[in-house]
């Protein structure tokens, strides 16, 4: 009895973190049922109860003929962004630890493209890619690489890597602080007896650093990848959606058919099924990294 009264402990924790789940789960889970309500209902305006429907917005949808094309763009926009996030924050943080002392001063110089807010780096980009006095478009066409009186985001050709190398630009600071932090944990003695055993520098990024930033790397493709995709700012700020909806995202029709068609059952069954779409994808990569590791 007694030994059973030693191991009791009152739930002590669990009360203090109550509120804050509490709080939480009302945020999450509200909009959540909110969503699924609006998907059943026919209303011009958020919060008009409008007419049951049943699943006739879910068959709009899926009859636009504009999901494959949409998705497609998705997830060469999402895909291309996390990756050059990813390779960009790691060259990053390798050369920073480099630098030593020096290394302090331009972390913090780095860190700027992502305290900038977005509609600002937008400008930027926009100024630097117009078709009358954008730098880069200027001196794109004195190479012969674009022609005259044309703007490099109102071409179909290479708009959606421009958005991309925009976010790219954007969000590697994030990805270069972890890899900082994860690069500074390898024990500095598995280089020193690599390089006894005549392990060249490739050799040691490959059997050494790489897998030390496995974690890491892991932890930043979910995250990237899930901000990424569900990221509305950049892509609409810098070309709308055009040229040819060749930059229009998922969150861009959520958008337009929530407030630009003013139909919120729709853009609820779209924010659904993109919610659905990511929590499909990370369940299989944490599948298929779980059965890599236990391999």
């Amino acid at each position: 009895m007694w030994s059973v009264l030693a191991r009791y402990r009152p739930p002590t924790a669990w009360l203090l973190v109550l509120p804050a789940l509490l709080l939480l789960a009302g945020f999450l889970f509200v909009p959540l049922l909110q969503s699924i309500s609006y998907s059943f209902y026919d209303a011009s305006m958020v919060g008009e109860s409008g007419r049951f429907v049943g699943l006739a917005n879910y068959a709009n949808v899926l009859a636009s003929g504009k999901i494959g094309a949409i998705s497609w763009v998705t997830l060469v926009w999402t895909v291309g962004s996390t990756v050059g996030q990813l390779v960009l924050g790691l060259l990053a943080a390798m050369t920073l630890l480099s630098m030593g002392r020096a290394g302090v001063l331009m972390r913090s110089v780095l860190l700027l493209p992502y305290a900038v807010p977005a509609i600002s780096l937008a400008l930027v980009w926009r100024w630097m890619f117009s078709d009358g006095t954008g730098i880069l478009t200027h001196w794109l066409q004195i190479l012969g690489l674009f022609p005259l009186n044309a703007s490099p985001l109102g071409s179909a050709d290479v708009a959606i890597w421009l958005v991309v190398l925009a976010n790219i630009w954007h969000g590697f600071p994030f990805a270069m602080l972890i890899y900082l932090v994860a690069l500074q944990q390898i024990d500095p003695a598995l280089y020193e007896a690599a390089g006894l055993d005549g392990a060249n520098m490739w050799q040691k990024f490959r059997y050494i650093t790489l897998p030390s930033l496995r974690s890491a790397t892991i932890a930043l493709l979910v995250l990237r990848g899930i901000w990424t995709a569900t990221s509305f700012d950049l892509p609409w700020l810098l070309t709308g959606g055009g040229p040819a909806g060749t930059t229009y995202v998922w969150p861009i029709w959520i958008y337009e058919e929530a407030m630009g068609f003013f139909r919120p059952g729709r853009a609820a069954v779209l924010a659904l099924l993109l919610g659905l779409a990511i929590a499909a994808v990370v369940y299989a990569f944490r599948r298929v990294i779980r059965q890599s590791l236990s391999h």
